[in-house]
């Protein structure tokens, strides 16, 4: 009797080790961020919403680098990246919509900063917003830097 209660025991510890492991994988969050370099110097940063799963992040970058792509030709991919913690300070400020002394463009499911010579950095962002705004993000704007 004590052995089948210590078999039985032993599976039920089992069962819920392999649950609290499911529930953190499950947990786990990924944040889509990509650095772009223009020809004219500007380096974008954007951040996305965080993704449940690592391929959602993954065809998220995809999906924003094929459009940078088209619109783009000499623009640059510097990192394209799915991380479950943001470590570069700008890119935690703008997943956390933290005001940043760079413009910023801010749309549906992402956050964009525009690094570089001003006004250069100002007038991409609001072309961008204005671009973005004809494609459907009706609430798209730019902020202009801040600091």
């Amino acid at each position: 009797m004590q052995k089948w209660l210590k078999v039985g025991i032993g599976v039920v510890l089992a069962v819920a080790a392999g649950f609290v492991a499911h529930m953190h994988v499950i947990a786990q969050t990924y944040y889509p961020s990509l650095r772009v370099l223009a020809p004219e110097g500007l380096v974008y940063v954007v951040v996305q919403d965080e993704r449940a799963e690592r391929r959602e992040c993954g065809a998220a970058n995809e999906r924003f680098l094929s459009r940078i792509k088209q619109g783009c030709k000499e623009c640059r991919i510097l990192a394209a990246r799915c991380t479950r913690e943001l470590e570069e300070p700008l890119e935690r400020d703008l997943s956390m919509a933290t005001p940043v002394k760079y413009s910023t463009v801010v749309a549906p499911g992402m956050r964009m900063a525009i690094v570089g010579p001003q006004p250069l950095a100002d007038k991409s962002c609001e072309l961008i917003a204005q671009q973005a705004q004809r494609q459907g993000a009706n609430t798209a704007a730019c902020r202009r830097a801040s600091l």
